[in-house]
Order: structure tokens, then C-alpha cells, then sequence
């Protein structure tokens, strides 16, 4: 019988898959993913929403054509900001987007606001979280530091959190942690794909 697969074996699984995209690809395809979350009702009815801006070279699911779309439609949109770097300490504030020209990029290469209001996490009416990729039991894999899930634990249950992901990097099921959070749905670009939390133990894998 094969042994079940690591986190760290997953996560390099995701990553190598999302790095053999051309940037045609991505770029296709995360319009494809942005037209289906758009659709989903727990962004059409929310007023302020949290999400990532993409590392480009990374080949992350691109969510500027979805920050763009909504921000017309009236949204505030609400980027992470890491205020600490240390290992084993994973803290953000988090800042209404005001324009591109406030991006700043921090110590990792992620560009972050430097202006705009620090947001309150009870303002906050959805999350879209980053990931690698994701397990339809409702896990994802990230790069292992632990951020979101820490922010996704101070949150209310009730608040919506949804993954983009590429189809390439969706399974059936990736190991989860005790403090792992799961995610409620996740978008690829061929559609909205619900999760089942029902059969996720957590595992004993430390990361």
C-alpha cells in the first residue's frame, strides 16, 4: 500500500506544477477563476473584502483582474500586512487598498499597502486566501508559515473563506494539522468546487 503523501511532498507538487505555467496561462486562467468568484454570493454580497495581491513570480492565481472588477462595484478591498518576520511569530495588520501606486514591496517580495486605513477584523465580511493549492476536505497548503492560519483563527467561523486555485493544484484531500484552518469553497478556473470538512483528522506531520 503507498504511503499517504506529505505536506512537503504536496506543497512541491503544487509548486512545480504552478511553475511549468507560462505567463499566458496564468494569465488566462486567472480570469477564468476571478469570472467564477465574482459569482459566488458570499463576495456578491460583501462590503469589505480580504485578499492577497499575487506574486508574479510565483505564478500565484493572479487576483488583480478580481480586485480591479470589484473595486468598480463599489467593494473595499483589504490587503495583509506583515508586521513581523521572526520564525514562529506569524503577524499581519491588514490595510484598505487604495491604489497600486501604494504598493510597497516587504522582505519576501510581497507587495503590500503602505497607505490606506489600518481594518478591523470584525469589518471584514469574506476572505480569499492564498495557497499552493488546496484538498477538497477543505485544506490547503501554503508555504508552511503559518500566517493565515493564525489571521483565519481570530476570525468569526461565519466569514466566508474561499481558495483560488489552479485545477492542476486541487486533490482530493491534503493533511491537516490541529491548527490548520479549513476553507469553505474553492474556485478554479473550471468552477466552484464545494469541500467536505467531515473527514479531515488532524495529522501529526509539524511544519
Amino acid at each position: 500500500m503507498t504511503s499517504p503523501l506529505t505536506k512537503s511532498q504536496i506543497r512541491r507538487q503544487f509548486d512545480r506544477a504552478r511553475r511549468s505555467m507560462d505567463p499566458e496561462t496564468v494569465r488566462r486562467l486567472s480570469e477564468q477563476i476571478a469570472q467564477h468568484a465574482i459569482e459566488l454570493p458570499a463576495v456578491r454580497t460583501a462590503s469589505t473584502l480580504h485578499t492577497y495581491w499575487p506574486i508574479t513570480d510565483q505564478n500565484e492565481v493572479d487576483t488583480r483582474p478580481l480586485i480591479d472588477d470589484l473595486r468598480e462595484r463599489g467593494l473595499a478591498i483589504v490587503l495583509p500586512v506583515v508586521t513581523s518576520f521572526e520564525a514562529g511569530t506569524p503577524e499581519m495588520t491588514h490595510r484598505r487598498f487604495t491604489s497600486r501606486a501604494s504598493l510597497q514591496t516587504n522582505a519576501w517580495g510581497i507587495p503590500e499597502p503602505v497607505e490606506g486605513d489600518p481594518v478591523s477584523l470584525a469589518s471584514i465580511d469574506a476572505v480569499i486566501v492564498p495557497a499552493l493549492g488546496a484538498g477538497l476536505n477543505g485544506h490547503r497548503i501554503g508555504h508552511g508559515w503559518g500566517y493565515y492560519d493564525a489571521f483565519l483563527a481570530k476570525l468569526s467561523p461565519d466569514i466566508p473563506r474561499i481558495v483560488l486555485a489552479f485545477d492542476t493544484c486541487v486533490r482530493p484531500d491534503v493533511p491537516c494539522e490541529s491548527h490548520d484552518v479549513p476553507v469553505d469553497v474553492i474556485v478554479t478556473e473550471t468552477g466552484v468546487h464545494s469541500v467536505s470538512t467531515a473527514a479531515s483528522p488532524a495529522g501529526t506531520e509539524a511544519e
